[in-house]
């Protein structure tokens, strides 16, 4: 879902543990994911995903959703 949403430019890591590089500064794309519901890192230029092995499919499909959101905003 994350893969060619519009805001990102590349994917990495491995399972759960995932590297988001974004067009805007992932200082933006943190605060804004925090403001609603969704908490994440910042590593270099990569916003950062570590979320719990056992985490819920709903509450995941929400968190893609607001980082979508969060990284397709214009600057």
């Amino acid at each position: 879902m994350l893969s060619g949403a519009k805001g990102v430019e590349s994917i990495s890591g491995l399972g759960l543990m995932i590297g988001i590089k974004t067009t805007r500064p992932a200082k933006d794309i943190l605060l804004e994911c925090i403001q609603n519901g969704v908490l994440c890192l910042t590593a270099k230029d990569k916003v950062r995903l570590l979320p719990p092995l056992n985490i819920k499919k709903e509450n995941l499909i929400k968190a893609i959703k607001v980082i979508i959101e969060a990284c397709g905003k214009e600057i």
